[in-house]
């Protein structure tokens, strides 16, 4: 459940709370897509604001999961932990998906996914799908959400592809590719083999779907967590 250093923006909640919830998603899942957003829009408000109803009590993780049937999968997963990497490593910051960048171009990433679906990406190379997703990362940080970034004077499209540009010669990849492996890694330990898959405090939790409601997500954590605060 714990990340490295260089990854704590894969993470939104307190570091220290009780739960953790992990997400495995591949950015060309359409139901990983649809898990995302409706934790977004329905998770997201139990856990966190001061009147939430279970505030500080859950750690949420994203675990990117590339699937090798998506072909254009691993470039998509280069530029969202691109973006990770780039995240101020401020522990504040990260723990509100409000600030938390890594979260909120996830959230973007999933919603333009289509553009890279097969039928369409087939034609392309992958340095053009990698300026396209470089492209759209200097929208979504396109003014406030620079802020949430070290880019050292650059655009936002030219400190993303910094990690994911690949040499001219030679089989090491991009930059990237060490956070890559990392999150490959963590899920075959744990035995991922579709998306999404969520866990519970280490533990695959099959019960959780992409098509929670507040409703359902409500009764999940309250059966998980103090009563008093459901």
């Amino acid at each position: 459940m714990a990340l490295p250093p260089a990854l704590q923006a894969l993470s939104i909640g307190p570091r220290t709370a009780a739960n953790v919830l992990e997400l495995y998603v591949d950015y060309l899942c359409p139901f990983s897509a649809k898990m995302l957003a409706n934790f977004d829009a329905f998770g997201v408000p139990l856990l966190f604001g001061q009147h939430a109803a279970f505030h500080g009590d859950v750690r949420v993780v994203v675990r990117p999961v590339p699937q090798p049937w998506h072909a254009s999968s691993v470039l998509l997963h280069e530029t969202a932990l691109s973006v990770a990497r780039l995240c101020v490593p401020d522990e504040q910051r990260l723990a509100d998906p409000v600030s938390n960048a890594f979260w909120i171009f996830s959230q973007a990433l999933m919603k333009a996914s289509p553009e890279w679906y097969e039928a369409r990406a087939r034609a392309k190379t992958a340095d053009q799908v990698r300026d396209e997703l470089a492209q759209l990362c200097g929208q979504v940080f396109a003014s406030s959400g620079k802020d949430m970034l070290q880019l050292n004077g650059q655009p936002v499209e030219q400190a993303v592809r910094h990690w994911t540009r690949v040499s001219d010669e030679g089989n090491d990849g991009s930059m990237i590719v060490p956070e890559m492996k990392y999150c490959v890694k963590i899920g075959r330990q744990n035995g991922i083999h579709v998306t999404p898959t969520a866990l519970w405090n280490g533990v695959v939790e099959p019960s959780i779907s992409s098509s929670f409601t507040e409703q359902e997500w409500r009764a999940f954590f309250s059966e998980r967590t103090p009563k008093s605060k459901a």
